[in-house]
């Protein structure tokens, strides 16, 4: 039988090192590669083509939720499951957005870890219990929306409901950029301050232009300032 190959993202070497240690213990895995920030792991990812990828969050140059965007729309059969020290709603949902098929917290006991490996390559998504219910709770709230009338569905929105859609457009990362923006920080500060580089800071900045539908680096932080964001 093949064994399910695995790429390990994380920036410790020491969880690197360890999750290689138990998974070469197990018959059905292989590690392929180990990475220790975003940008190794896209190169190895595009090189090793693995079956799964446990990626850390947070890590240098690039996060592992940016990481696992781009694998995903390359590569969207590889698996993508998400290791954080914190369950981070947040997170998880940003996780979700992204295509992960799963959020493990780090510390789960092993036997764990390997059932959420096993569920993850069956197709199967592995979040905590809380995240499942409220993703159930959306789909049923999704499909009363869908019931409503379309004249409803064509109320023009207030204001405040624009900005407040204008905001759930953004990521984590969006969010974290605009936060230090706001402050007034170049772009290789935040890139510093975010573990990123002053390219990747400056994509980011267009997309978030896009979405909050300005033009500028001014216009945005006026906006932000308008709206007391």
């Amino acid at each position: 039988m093949s064994k399910t190959t695995i790429l390990i993202a994380d920036d410790q070497p020491l969880i690197r090192d360890g999750l290689a240690a138990i998974l070469s213990m197990e018959d059905n895995y292989a590690v392929v590669a180990k990475t220790g920030d975003g940008i190794a792991t896209l190169a190895q990812v595009q090189l090793h083509r693995p079956q799964l990828v446990l990626m850390d969050i947070h890590m240098p140059k690039l996060d592992g939720l940016e990481a696992t965007r781009q694998i995903k729309l390359q590569f969207p059969e590889i698996k993508v499951l998400i290791l954080s020290t914190f369950e981070d709603e947040d997170y998880i949902w940003e996780a979700i957005r992204h295509g992960a098929s799963g959020f493990l917290v780090k510390g789960i006991e092993t036997e764990k870890m390997l059932s959420a490996i096993q569920d993850c390559m069956g197709g199967r998504i592995n979040y905590p219990y809380s995240i499942q219910l409220r993703l159930a709770r959306m789909l049923h709230s999704s499909e009363q929306h869908k019931n409503r009338s379309s004249q409803d569905n064509m109320a023009p929105a207030y204001p405040d409901q624009q900005h407040d859609e204008k905001l759930n457009g953004l990521s984590i990362q969006e969010r974290n950029i605009l936060r230090n923006l706001k402050q007034g920080k170049s772009n290789q500060a935040i890139a510093s301050e975010l573990f990123l580089t002053t390219g990747t800071v400056k994509n980011y900045l267009s997309t978030i232009y896009k979405k909050l539908k300005v033009s500028s680096r001014s216009e945005a932080v006026a906006y932000l300032h308008e709206n007391d964001l």
